[in-house]
């Protein structure tokens, strides 16, 4: 089951990041950065990697790409941090990308009832919900294999 999580995942992002590469050329990674930006703004790397679900490398480097083309700005804050924001054009991207990204969503799911997307989302939330609790331990009474310990 986890290899079909991560099948879906692995086309949903490929196909994501090819769409937004074409017609925004941006970066999956900057697209997450956007969204992120746009419901919390100003705030520092740190914060931004854990609400974007990107590494430290993968931020620093969008950001980078980011404010050459004027999308974000950022400022010096107490100490060694900065935080960012988006720009007004920064907005305007982010606003027309989530037009896009919700008209593709509705495109993945047309072939669902309301109910079985209501559906969807509850499990999906409830692995998510499960997988967070689980631990590197192998649980009691088993033994980890090498294809486990690949996952």
């Amino acid at each position: 089951m986890p290899g079909l999580v991560r099948a879906v995942a692995n086309k949903l992002e490929g196909g994501a990041s090819r769409f937004y590469r074409k017609h925004y050329t941006i970066g999956l990674s900057e697209w997450h950065i956007l969204v992120a930006l746009a419901a919390d703004p100003w705030i520092t790397s740190p914060i931004l990697c854990k609400n974007a679900g990107l590494d430290k490398a993968a931020v620093s480097r969008s950001l980078a790409r980011m404010e050459e083309q004027g999308l974000v700005l950022s400022r010096d804050t107490s100490g060694r941090s900065r935080a960012t924001a988006l720009t007004a054009k920064g907005r305007r991207l982010h606003d027309r990308i989530a037009q896009a990204a919700i008209t593709r969503e509705q495109q993945l799911l047309a072939e669902f009832s309301p109910k079985q997307v209501d559906m969807l989302i509850s499990l999906l939330t409830s692995l998510s919900k499960a997988a967070a609790g689980l631990t590197d331990a192998a649980p009691k009474g088993t033994r980890r294999t090498k294809a486990a310990a690949s996952e």
